[in-house]
């Protein structure tokens, strides 16, 4: 027997030791951290208001309970000015709750296949975008914020100008700005921020392509095109907040034109939309789901920042001095 082999029981001893370890390695897992506990309950918890929300709007819309704001006299009232717009500047005709037309007759052109559903299938479709809007910026919990969720109850179009927003800045989808020229008008004055950041080609995309719009649209339909530029001067009740005047609107389009040169020479992409915000003709309440924009925006920022915080190298947090006598 060799003098110098362990012992058996010096070996099984080690192996006990050994296993000792990893079993309690095994056994006593290391607590979460309490940021990453909340992330983890935030996960369910954002579905669960999500579900809430979604029960909560298809109850109102179908008034079998009442909406905690002012309640649309016709459910989805936006919505059905966009369906029964077959003369759209002219309002003598709209039913009552039914809202008034003011978008740009190209956004007619845009909905056409879907105005020739019945009007129940268009209802149910335009608010399955509401929702699909929601769900691909993953912020499912948004629909129970009051702007996005008034925005889906009455049918407007903000939504989708969020989505628009995120698209343009993540992507730099520059033809996406005709979609929010030609329906809200004002908030457009974002368009600056391709200027101030030097993005020359989606500048010149943006404007170009909204104005090859508007050509086409004036050599088929001039009349039609003069009646929306007519709703769009002849429409007071259509900035109601202060003064109901135009005068009030040009200087928060002046100052939504200036947040968004800042956002954009800051790389704050998540400002933009709250200059569009400033910028909105009137202050109704669905007007504020244009912040979904914003939170996807901040949220992709800190995202972002954290993979970038994860992928540096790690520093050693001892002094110069220290490591190179140890290197000695």
């Amino acid at each position: 027997m060799d003098p110098n082999a362990p012992s058996m029981r010096s070996t099984k001893q080690s192996r006990v030791a050994v296993d000792g370890d990893l079993g309690g390695a095994l056994a006593a897992p290391r607590r979460l951290e309490p940021a990453a506990r909340f992330r983890k309950l935030w996960r369910v918890a954002r579905w669960g208001v999500f579900a809430g929300a979604l029960i909560y709007v298809l109850l109102v819309l179908t008034r079998s309970v009442p909406y905690f704001a002012t309640e649309p006299p016709v459910m989805m009232g936006d919505a059905a000015a966009y369906y029964l717009s077959d003369t759209p500047y002219d309002w003598s005709d709209r039913p009552d709750g039914v809202g008034e037309y003011r978008y740009a007759p190209a956004f007619l052109w845009l909905i056409a296949p879907l105005r020739l559903l019945p009007w129940e299938v268009f209802a149910v479709a335009w608010f399955v975008a509401h929702i699909g809007v929601v769900l691909y910026l993953r912020l499912p919990w948004m629909l129970a914020f009051p702007g996005v969720m008034e925005d889906a109850i009455w049918g407007n179009v903000n939504t989708f100008v969020a989505l628009a927003v995120v698209l343009i800045v993540r992507h730099r989808a520059a033809p996406l700005w005709a979609f929010i020229l030609l329906t809200k008008v004002t908030p457009g004055v974002a368009v600056v921020w391709h200027a101030a950041r030097r993005e020359w080609r989606e500048f010149g995309v943006a404007l170009g392509f909204t104005a090859l719009i508007v050509v086409v649209g004036v050599v088929l339909e001039p009349r039609l095109w003069a009646s929306w530029v007519e709703a769009l001067i002849a429409a007071p009740g259509n900035y109601p907040a202060p003064g109901d005047s135009l005068a009030v609107l040009i200087p928060r389009v002046l100052v939504g034109a200036g947040i968004a040169v800042y956002a954009a020479v800051t790389n704050r992409g998540w400002l933009l939309p709250i200059g569009m915000l400033v910028a909105v003709p009137g202050f109704w309440a669905y007007s504020f789901a244009l912040l979904l924009a914003s939170v996807a925006l901040y949220k992709e920022r800190l995202t972002r920042v954290e993979e970038e915080r994860l992928a540096a190298p790690e520093t050693d947090p001892r002094p110069l001095n220290s490591r190179s006598s140890i290197r000695k």
